[in-house]
């Protein structure tokens, strides 16, 4: 009973110590921790009212040669420099990119590479910003509805990098301003247009003046974030926006491709929306239209996809400056339609060969047989499939979609 009493005595005074020791550790700690927070504010905040002083808007625009020697800038771009290095950082910090279009996909592209470490930014659009593109803008709020969506950017930019160069130009890129937003020797061109005549003029320009540029086409009226890719212009499908503008680059500028683009492999779920007028009735678009040739009329959007649009495009930008070479997934995209005409072509070929061609109907479930090394059967399942195959020859398939 003694020891018994004596253990419960140690037990209670080991935890009464341990109790007033974390008591005095969580009472130092914190002030600690505070004073070094407290420094740390206090140099932002010194930052933060020179950058004022010195520019009227807060933009501190360092030098890129210098962003990494600060030491606030190196340890907000940390896990950046622990990721590539900090020489392939230094090459991001000292790349000047232009995001022309800054909408719900060219503004979230423009704030990744923000907070990425880009040195110097031109941010072009003409547009303001309004409530309903609320649902997928990556910084704006209420209080910015109506003003240019450079400036609300360039606002928003200023408090989270501002060592950054940006410079927001409120333009339409079209001919006459070419030069005034293309010059400088841009390290990269994000196209972020959704207008076909601008798009292509804009892709045109890049190419003849041999700027790196990656365009993005429709993320409108589409859901399904998986199927996003980063390919050639001739590879991509299923998006009309993408294929008028290959038409047009084909046609008018007899570019064929060798333009990067972020696409989608979904098909649009949704069409433009019939135009209402003020009177509430179906009306002519074009009676409205602020910018000619400018679509008036609205398509679906989940803001969800142009914010994955522009993040894939702010990846692969940053990539390509710190010289990180990234293989992007292969395009494929058949469809049942497309798996018939190769079916057909397949019994053509069949028949022009051996005069016929015998079809071999293979149950899905219990997978097929095909020809191995020296004519002998082996198991493999490759899906459902119909083979074509003539007597004494390796069976020839073409798969076929329920």
């Amino acid at each position: 009973m003694e020891e018994k009493l004596k253990c419960l005595v140690l037990v209670g005074a080991g935890a009464l110590a341990g109790a007033v020791s974390t008591f005095f550790v969580l009472k130092l700690l914190p002030r600690s921790v505070a004073n070094q927070l407290d420094k740390k504010a206090a140099k932002l905040s010194e930052k933060a009212i020179k950058c004022w002083i010195d520019s009227g808007n807060g933009n501190c625009g360092m030098s890129g040669l210098n962003l990494l020697a600060d030491e606030i800038v190196s340890e907000q771009l940390t896990r950046n420099i622990q990721f590539f290095g900090l020489d392939s950082q230094q090459k991001v910090t000292t790349s000047y990119v232009v995001v022309i279009g800054l909408g719900g996909v060219g503004s979230h592209a423009a704030s990744m590479l923000l907070r990425s470490g880009v040195g110097k930014l031109l941010l072009v659009d003409f547009d303001q910003v309004s409530l309903s593109s609320l649902n997928r803008h990556a910084v704006a709020t209420r209080a910015d509805v109506g003003i240019p969506k450079a400036e609300c950017l360039r606002k928003h930019f200023a408090s989270i990098f501002p060592e950054c160069q940006i410079e927001a130009k409120v333009l339409l890129y079209d001919v006459s301003s070419e030069e005034e937003i293309l010059s400088g020797n841009p390290d990269f061109i994000l196209d972020c247009i959704d207008n076909i005549d601008t798009k292509v003029a804009l892709l045109a320009a890049c190419v003849r003046r041999g700027l790196k540029v990656l365009s993005a086409t429709g993320a409108g009226a589409r859901a399904d974030p998986t199927r996003i890719r980063v390919a050639d212009l001739r590879e991509s499908t299923n998006d009309p926006l993408s294929r008028a503008v290959r038409h047009r680059l084909r046609k008018d500028y007899g570019i064929e491709g060798g333009i990067p683009v972020v696409f989608s492999l979904e098909k649009p779920k949704a069409k433009l929306l019939p135009f209402k007028g003020p009177s509430g009735e179906e009306e002519n678009p074009s009676d409205y239209q602020i910018v000619p040739g400018f679509r008036v009329r609205i398509i679906p959007v989940l803001g969800t996809i142009p914010a994955i649009f522009g993040q894939v495009m702010a990846s692969y930008v940053v990539t390509q400056l710190a010289g990180l070479h990234i293989q992007t997934e292969p395009v494929v995209n058949l469809g049942v339609d497309h798996y018939q005409m190769l079916l057909q072509r397949l019994i053509e070929h069949e028949e022009s060969l051996f005069g016929s061609a015998m079809q071999v109907q293979v149950s899905s479930l219990k997978g097929i047989r095909r020809l191995g090394k020296k004519g002998k059967l082996n198991p493999c399942y490759i899906g459902p499939f119909e083979i074509l195959e003539h007597k004494g020859a390796i069976a020839y398939r073409s798969a076929i979609l329920d």
